[in-house]
């Protein structure tokens, strides 16, 4: 009987152990954080439009995130481009706060 749950027993999730992540600054002399990254303008364009786009087609931030890890090439990438995510999302509650308030001040219903 034990082989038997052997065989059937769920395989748990668990963390990428042999991949090594490591952060590297490329050009700690540049004024702006993708370019210390080694990330050039065109590709940090391209990864805040899939952030952008990651964020309107998601119901959450982790399916998100999914989303936008997909097209990152590197770690330097995948740093970037939840620093952004993050951005926009942040602007986005911003965004949405103020037009509660305002709501508020100006609709005397």
């Amino acid at each position: 009987m034990n082989g038997l749950g052997k065989m059937f027993k769920k395989k748990k999730k668990g963390y990428n152990t042999d991949g090594q992540y490591k952060l590297l600054i490329i050009d700690d002399k540049a004024e702006l954080l993708h370019q210390n990254l080694g990330i050039s303008d065109e590709r940090v364009k391209i990864l805040l439009a899939v952030c952008v786009k990651s964020f309107e087609e998601s119901d959450d931030m982790q399916n998100a995130l999914v989303k936008v890890i997909q097209e990152c090439t590197h770690t330097n990438e995948v740093v970037m481009s939840t620093l952004m995510l993050q951005k926009v999302i942040d602007k986005r509650n911003n965004h949405e706060r103020l037009h509660n308030m305002l709501k508020d001040m100006f609709d005397r219903g």
